[in-house]
C-alpha cells in the first residue's frame, strides 16, 4: 500500500523547484473569512456519524484524516465544547494505532483540547501517546519511523514527533531537554551541504533536497531553540539556519501554495522563526491570496491525498497564518545587536499564551519594510546591543508606525547605554513638528511613578525605581516609551523567578499599548479591502483648537480607506484648519475631536453658525470619552445654537446617522456597536451613539460624547470608553455619508443661524440635553 508521506513526497519533489511569482492579487482579510468558512464547512460535511473522517482513498486511512481534520477545526477557533468537535475526539481517542503520524498529530489535537488538564477525560490518553513517542527515542537518535523512534526514521515523521512533542510541552506535559538536545543534533547532522534537507534519514543516501524537508529541519531547529534556549548567548547553530533560510530563498516558488503539505510546512517555518518573508517574498500574504480566491464550494480540495486532507492543509494555513501578534520584533543594523536576545519575543509570546489563554505569535520585520507591515502588529520592539544608526527616513518611518496607531518600545540589550544614549536622542527630536504645535506634549519624559503602565495589571515592585522609563505621549496614549533596563533578558532566559519584574513589566505594558483589548488578526489591517476608484469627494477640515486637536493624524486617511471601497467616496482633509469663514468655506464637513478643555472665541462661534447655516456639518468627538473635552464641547454647541430653534438629542433610530441610509449613499444600521473593555466594566453606555442638532429640516451637528476618532487607526489606548475600531468607522461612515447628502433649501421664515453670537449668561441649554 502507497503511504500517507510517500505521497507527499512526490507531489513535495514536483514542485520543490517552481520559478517564483509575485501572488496574483492583493488578499483582503474578508476573502480569508470566507475561505476559512468554507474549509469548515466542507470538513464537517465529511464527518460521518461516528464523529471520524472517513478514509478517502488506499493513500489515507480514516485516522490521518481524523486527526489532521480535527486539528485543523480545533486550530481555526472551533471551541472544544462544540458537539461535532466532542464527537470527533471521542472517536479518535479510540484508534488503536502504531503509525506514527497518527500518534503525533492525535497529541497535537488533544494538547489543543485541553488534555494537558488533569481533570481532562483525555489527560491519560495524551500522556500514554506522549509515552508512546519518547519510550526509547533516546536509543533511536533523535528520530522517529513510522513505528516510532528509530536512528534512520525519516525526517517528515520525525518533524511530526517533533512538533508533538512541543505542543505537548506547552500544554504541561514535561519533555526532557535531553531528548530536545539530541533530536537538534540529529537535524544538524543531517542537513546536507546545500542548506537543504531530504526526506530519508539516512546520511548517506543519494536523495533530493526539497522546500518541505528543507522548512521542517528548519522549523525543528527553531522549536529546539526555543526549548532549550536559557542563556543570552548567539545560537550555536546559527550557520545552520542561515544556510538552510538561503536555500529556501532561492528554490521557494511563489505557487508554493497548490501543494498542501509545502503550505503547512512553509506556516510551521514561517511562525517558529517569526520570519514575515521568505527571501523577498511574504510568505503568508502570496499564499493567502491565492488559497483565498473565490472557488466552487469544495472545488480545490483535490489532489492525490483526497480533499479532506487539502482542505485541512489549507485550513491551518490560513488561520495559523493571521494569529494576532503580540510584538514585530525590528530587525536593523547588525544581527548579533538588534537580535542578541534571539529568543526573547517568542518566550514573552508564550508566557502570554500560557497565563492569558490567548492564541498569540510573534514577528520579525524590518527597518526597510513598509509602515503597513509594521502596524501588523500593536508593538514594535526595538532592541539592540550598538548604538542606533538610523538614517532621517528611518526614523521617520518609527514616528508615522507610532502616529498610525502602534507603539514603540526600546529597550537596551545587557543595558547598553550606546544604545540607551542614541535612542534617548533620537526621540527627543522625532516629534519636532508636533511640539512646536503642541508644548505640552510629544516631549520624551520620564513616567512618574503612577503611570499605570507600573500596575495596569499587576504592580510592579518599586516600580519606576526599579524600572525607569521615558515615554512620548499625545495627550491620549503613549506613542513611544524607552525602557532603562534590558527587560527582554529575562524573557530569553525564561527567568520567571529571577525576572519577576521584567515579566511584569512586559505584561503589563503589552496590556497598557493594548488597552486589555482583543487584538486584530495579523491580516486584518486597519481598514481591508480593495479601495478602487472614487467618484465622490468630501472636503474635511480639521479644526484647530487648544483642547488637543491633533492627535491620531493618519485616522482619516483609514475613514477614507473604507469609505472609497463601500461608497466610492474619498476624503480631502485641510489639517489644522482655523476657525474661520475663510478658512471653513467650501468644505462639507467641519471635524472637531479633542481630550482636553478648550473655549472658543466669539469670533469662532460666529464663523461656525455661519459655516452651519451655510450648509456644513460639524462633527465633534470627545477622544477616549474625555470628560473635560465633552463639558467644553457642549458649552460650545450651546454657544452655536443660544436662541435659535433646535431640536437636540439622542439621534433617532430612524435618522441617516443611525441607519446608514444617507440619501443615494448606503453605510450600515449603528447596532450591536462593540466598545473597549474599559467601557464595557462600566454602567455609562450611551442610549445612542451620537447626539444630533436639527435645524430647518437637516442634521447640522453631531456629537459623540464617546471615543470614536481615537480608534479609527485600529488602536484602542488604555482607560479610554471608546468605540472598538470597526464599530467607530461604521459612526464616522455614516458620519460623513449624512454631510455628503444634498443641502435642502431653507424653509420660507426659517431663523437663520448666522449672526452676532449672544453672551453666554442668556444661552439655554439645547433641547433634549
Amino acid at each position: 500500500m502507497k503511504s500517507f508521506t510517500v505521497a507527499w513526497l512526490a507531489l513535495v519533489i514536483a514542485t520543490a523547484g517552481a520559478v517564483a511569482a509575485g501572488p496574483a492579487r492583493e488578499v483582503v482579510d474578508k476573502d480569508i473569512d470566507r475561505a476559512v468558512a468554507g474549509a469548515k464547512r466542507f470538513l464537517y460535511a465529511q464527518q460521518t456519524a461516528s464523529g471520524a473522517w472517513p478514509q478517502w482513498s488506499h493513500r489515507t486511512t480514516g485516522e490521518h484524516n481524523t486527526v489532521i481534520a480535527m486539528l485543523a477545526l480545533l486550530e481555526s477557533g472551533e471551541s472544544r465544547n462544540n458537539a461535532r468537535i466532542k464527537k470527533g475526539l471521542a472517536a479518535l481517542v479510540k484508534f488503536d494505532t502504531r503509525n506514527l503520524y497518527t500518534i503525533a498529530t492525535r497529541v497535537m489535537v488533544l494538547a489543543r483540547a485541553g488534555a494537558g488538564e488533569k481533570n481532562s477525560p483525555y489527560h491519560g490518553q495524551l500522556l500514554a501517546d506522549v509515552k508512546r513517542l519518547t519510550a526509547g527515542a533516546a536509543r533511536g537518535g533523535g528520530a522517529w519511523g513510522y513505528g516510532g523512534p528509530e536512528r534512520t526514521g525519516d525526517n517528515s515523521c520525525s518533524q511530526f514527533a517533533l512538533l508533538a512533542l512541543w505542543e505537548a510541552d506547552r500544554a504541561g506535559v514535561k519533555i526532557d531537554p535531553a531528548l530536545i538536545r539530541l533530536v537538534e543534533r540529529t537535524w544538524v547532522r543531517r542537513q546536507r551541504p546545500d542548506g537543504g534537507w531530504v526526506y530519508a534519514g539516512q546520511p548517506d543516501l543519494k536523495a533530493t533536497t526539497t522546500v518541505s524537508m528543507t522548512t521542517a529541519g528548519l522549523a525543528s531547529l527553531y522549536i529546539c531553540q526555543d526549548v532549550l534556549t536559557k542563556t543570552c548567548q548567539p545560537y550555536a547553530h546559527r550557520k545552520s539556519s542561515d544556510r538552510g533560510w538561503k536555500f529556501l530563498a532561492d528554490r521557494l516558488g511563489a505557487d508554493y501554495h497548490r501543494d498542501g503539505y509545502v503550505a503547512f510546512c512553509v506556516q510551521r517555518v514561517g511562525m517558529a522563526s517569526g520570519q514575515k518573508f521568505i527571501g523577498t517574498m511574504d510568505w503568508f500574504g502570496t499564499g493567502a491570496a491565492k488559497l483565498a480566491e473565490p472557488s466552487p464550494y469544495g472545488s480545490r480540495y483535490t489532489g492525490q491525498w483526497g480533499p479532506i486532507v487539502r482542505a485541512s492543509f489549507e485550513l491551518l494555513f490560513l488561520t495559523r497564518g493571521r494569529i494576532p501578534l503580540t510584538f514585530n520584533k525590528l530587525a536593523h543594523g547588525k544581527e548579533t545587536s538588534w537580535n542578541f536576545h534571539t529568543r526573547d519575543v517568542p518566550h514573552f509570546t508564550e508566557h502570554m499564551r500560557r497565563n492569558f489563554e490567548r492564541i498569540m505569535r510573534w514577528q520579525i520585520v524590518g527597518i526597510t519594510d513598509d509602515v503597513a507591515q509594521m502596524l501588523d502588529a500593536p508593538i514594535l520592539l526595538v532592541a539592540g546591543r550598538d548604538a542606533l544608526d538610523f538614517t532621517p527616513d528611518q526614523w521617520a518611518k518609527l514616528r508615522e508606525y507610532s502616529l498610525s496607531g502602534g507603539t514603540l518600545l526600546l529597550v537596551p540589550s545587557h543595558n547598553s547605554k550606546g544604545f540607551f544614549d542614541s535612542a534617548k536622542a533620537g526621540l527627543e527630536t522625532l516629534y519636532a513638528d508636533w511640539i512646536r504645535n503642541d508644548s505640552l506634549r510629544y516631549t520624551l519624559q520620564p513616567l512618574e511613578a503612577d503611570h499605570p503602565i507600573y500596575s495596569v495589571h499587576e504592580p510592579v515592585p518599586n516600580g519606576s525605581r526599579a524600572a525607569p522609563l521615558w515615554g512620548v505621549s499625545d495627550g491620549t496614549r503613549l506613542l513611544a516609551v524607552l525602557s532603562r533596563r534590558d527587560i527582554a533578558c529575562p524573557w530569553q532566559r525564561r527567568a520567571h523567578k529571577a525576572g519577576r519584574i521584567d515579566y511584569l513589566m512586559g505584561v503589563n505594558f503589552f496590556l497598557y499599548a493594548t488597552g486589555s483589548n482583543s487584538l486584530r488578526m495579523r491580516m486584518r489591517p486597519v481598514f481591508a479591502g480593495g479601495t478602487g476608484r472614487a467618484r465622490h469627494t468630501v472636503r474635511v477640515a480639521r479644526l484647530r483648537h487648544r483642547g488637543n486637536a491633533s492627535t491620531q493624524p493618519y485616522a482619516l486617511k483609514y475613514l477614507s480607506d473604507k469609505l472609497t471601497a463601500e461608497n466610492r467616496v474619498k476624503l480631502t482633509v485641510t489639517e489644522n484648519a482655523a476657525i474661520d469663514a475663510k478658512t471653513l468655506a467650501g468644505h462639507h464637513l467641519a471635524w472637531m475631536t479633542g481630550s482636553d478643555a478648550f473655549t472658543l472665541s466669539d469670533g469662532q462661534i460666529r464663523a461656525l453658525r455661519a459655516y452651519l447655516d451655510g450648509g456644513g456639518t460639524l462633527f465633534v468627538n470627545a477622544l477616549g470619552g474625555s470628560r473635560a473635552f465633552a463639558e467644553s464641547a457642549e458649552k460650545m454647541l450651546d454657544e452655536v445654537f443660544a436662541n435659535v430653534d433646535v431640536l437636540a438629542g439622542n439621534a433617532s433610530p430612524v435618522s441617516p446617522v443611525m441607519t446608514g441610509r444617507c440619501g443615494e449613499f448606503r453605510g450600515l444600521p449603528l447596532t450591536g456597536l462593540e466598545r473597549t473593555l474599559k467601557w464595557r466594566n462600566t454602567r455609562d453606555a450611551p442610549a445612542a451613539p451620537v447626539k444630533a442638532y436639527h435645524h430647518a429640516g437637516r442634521a447640522m451637528a453631531i456629537y459623540a460624547p464617546f471615543g470614536v476618532h481615537d480608534t479609527l487607526d485600529g488602536h484602542a489606548a488604555h482607560g479610554a470608553r471608546s468605540y472598538m475600531p470597526p464599530s467607530a468607522r461604521q459612526i464616522a461612515a455614516n458620519v460623513v455619508l449624512c454631510a455628503l447628502m444634498a443641502k435642502p433649501a431653507p424653509k420660507p421664515g426659517h431663523k437663520p443661524l448666522s449672526g452676532p453670537a449672544p453672551a453666554p449668561a442668556t444661552q439655554p441649554a439645547p433641547a433634549g440635553k
